[in-house]
């Protein structure tokens, strides 16, 4: 898998980034919201790619950290952060299942489409070490997406467990678990986690600490 992201960055021109970049929202979303409402300021972007969303909480004045599988994920996000005048002291390259963070560091950890985007065994973990660097009453955010069209089309086969496995084309070597409430209750293991469906098809989801 890390290879998958690795070359994926690797890959991706500059000129697709900038066009991410232009057509990015960097208005307040139900995320933002979230960390406002409950006064969370230390945020770390677990997978955070090529930065843009770690761009997006630091101009809405979170002090952000993270990390992504893929060093050359990390690279492009610290040039854009630092380009901008922000800090980007804690950006490093790690992994869900071992960030290398110190416990409680964080007041909350956002993860946007990363846990989908491996086994649900693996996602499982990820979970309890990203809540492991969450302080005492903070929270984890991640989202999870449904399946559609193209994932369905893309060749893969699917495990016992429903993880998609893809087998050649574009995304040869990525896994997907597509995720439905039942599904989340199965990942999470807890009834009181705050699911919140999105307008792209898939959900937020809230963990208390």
């Amino acid at each position: 898998m890390t290879s998958f992201w690795e070359e994926s960055w690797e890959k991706l021109e500059p000129e697709r980034i900038s066009s991410l970049m232009e057509r990015f929202d960097y208005s307040t979303d139900e995320i933002i919201r979230i960390l406002q409402e409950r006064g969370l300021e230390r945020i770390c972007d677990a997978g955070c790619g090529c930065g843009v969303y770690a761009l997006k909480l630091a101009i809405h004045g979170f002090a952000v950290s993270g990390f992504d599988v893929s060093e050359n994920a990390v690279v492009r996000t610290v040039r854009l952060l630092t380009e901008r005048g922000f800090p980007v002291q804690g950006f490093r390259v790690g992994d869900v299942l071992d960030t290398g963070y110190e416990d409680g560091v964080f007041d909350a950890v956002v993860s946007r489409d990363v846990l989908d985007h491996m086994s649900i065994q693996n996602a499982a973990s990820a979970i309890k070490e990203l809540l492991r660097v969450v302080r005492p009453g903070g929270c984890l955010l991640l989202t999870l997406d449904q399946t559609d069209e193209e994932y369905e089309t893309e060749p893969h086969i699917v495990n016992p467990n429903g993880d998609y496995l893809f087998t050649d084309g574009k995304w040869n070597g990525m896994v997907f678990h597509p995720y439905s409430p039942d599904e989340i209750a199965r990942l999470t293991g807890k009834a009181s986690v705050e699911v919140i469906p999105v307008s792209e098809g898939g959900y937020l989801v809230v963990m208390e600490k």
